[in-house]
């Protein structure tokens, strides 16, 4: 029996030599760094404020008509001669025409008044004449039949009225082409011949002016900016000097009330920044009131902005820019607190665990006023699965 047990322990001895000691490698955590550096923030004043222009205009054309084309969108952004929208020339040409045809009688009519009239030209006359009764008679008949489909709802009511001036109109050649005629039967005295002149002067002007409007039947733009409003549609008939469309100017304001403990802090010509949905536009301030609104006891401040297409009437955010804050920013998603506020930073391939004392907020970055210096290497991912002096692996 004691044989067999020293036998055991011989063999317990032999196995525990052959045994070769493992050395266990410590693999570090895989984590992410950024290296703090010396960075400016700007400080700011937030407030709230409404978009506004000091240049918002409507356009009207000079002469009514039907809107033919329509050339751009609401929001589009325009310069100063862009096209914008265009009447239907018929009418426009048809008056034209009639204006050169007085214009042409007036000038025959004093001619002949100063030569007296030859056979040909009394002939002449009296067909003037009966053309422009039976175009009359024509329009005459036109203007009823459109008085009849106006009551049935087949006309709009422009429709009828722009048969009405041209009934007007021949109304008016008729009486010149009589006048001419009766003028070349008698012939003229020296203050007829007069009468006769001037009347040459005014269907002249007459016709100059129908040609201006024909050519104004293209509406453009007379500023750099954006359409606001579109007030009519194709195929609508308008008035004269009836506004048809909105620009706004593309220099734009922001009026912003500024309480009494922050009004010192806002100077002309500080820098300051609007924000609205995902547009964000430099400005300058303008003007500051001397004295607050006696409803709100709130100071009006006007921001003037560069170019931009953020709607009039918006509300926008406001930050006026009061200076810089200098120092070192770490992202606010990488502080820990057990009881103190720290992060991790790397020294040695460790994770080691350094305190720090916060200051301001400043997006989504606080101000470190202690604890972190220019150069130190601070986890910013993986910082949730380390504890002090763990070894760690940077990741690229």
């Amino acid at each position: 029996m004691k044989k067999l047990i020293a036998l055991m322990i011989l063999g317990l001895l032999v196995l525990t030599g052959c045994q070769t000691q493992v050395e266990i490698e410590v693999v570090g955590k895989n984590v992410r760094i950024v290296e703090a550096e010396t960075r400016k923030y700007p400080v700011t004043l937030e407030y709230m404020g409404i978009m506004d222009t000091e240049d918002t205009r409507s356009s009207a054309f000079k002469t009514g008509g039907k809107i033919e084309e329509i050339y751009v969108k609401t929001g589009q952004q325009i310069n100063k001669g862009d096209k914008l929208i265009r009447l239907n020339e018929e009418d426009l040409r048809s008056t034209v025409n009639v204006a050169k045809a007085q214009y042409e009688i007036a000038e025959t009519q004093y001619n002949m008044a100063m030569k007296g009239a030859t056979e040909e030209e009394i002939n002449q006359a009296k067909i003037s004449v009966e053309m422009a009764e039976r175009n009359l008679e024509n329009t005459k008949e036109l203007y009823g039949k459109y008085q009849e489909l106006l009551e049935a709802g087949a006309v709009s009511p422009q429709q009828l009225q722009e048969i009405k001036l041209k009934l007007d109109l021949e109304e008016k050649q008729l009486n010149s082409a009589k006048e001419a005629y009766n003028r070349i039967l008698k012939g003229a005295r020296d203050d007829e011949l007069q009468i006769l002149k001037s009347q040459i002067d005014i269907a002249y002007a007459a016709y100059q002016q129908s040609q201006d409007l024909l050519e104004d039947s293209i509406l453009r733009s007379d500023i750099d900016g954006v359409i606001l409003q579109i007030q009519v549609k194709e195929g609508d008939y308008i008035s004269q000097e009836m506004p048809v469309i909105i620009i706004k100017g593309e220099e734009t304001t922001v009026m912003v009330g500024v309480s009494n403990e922050d009004i010192s802090k806002i100077a002309l010509g500080m820098d300051v920044i609007v924000r609205h949905q995902n547009n964000e536009v430099k400005g300058i301030v303008e003007t500051v009131s001397s004295n607050p609104k006696s409803q709100s006891s709130l100071y009006e401040v006007k921001v003037d902005l560069e170019p931009n297409t953020i709607p009039i009437g918006s509300l926008v955010s406001i930050d006026f820019i009061l200076g810089e804050a200098e120092g070192v920013f770490l992202p606010m998603n990488i502080l820990l607190n057990e009881g103190v506020d720290f992060v991790y930073i790397v020294q040695d391939e460790r994770a080691v665990m350094q305190e720090v004392l916060l200051g301001e907020v400043f997006g989504n970055e606080i101000k470190v006023l202690e604890g972190i210096n220019p150069g130190d290497k601070v986890i910013v991912e993986g910082m949730r699965s380390v504890k002090n002096n763990d070894k760690v692996e940077i990741k690229e």
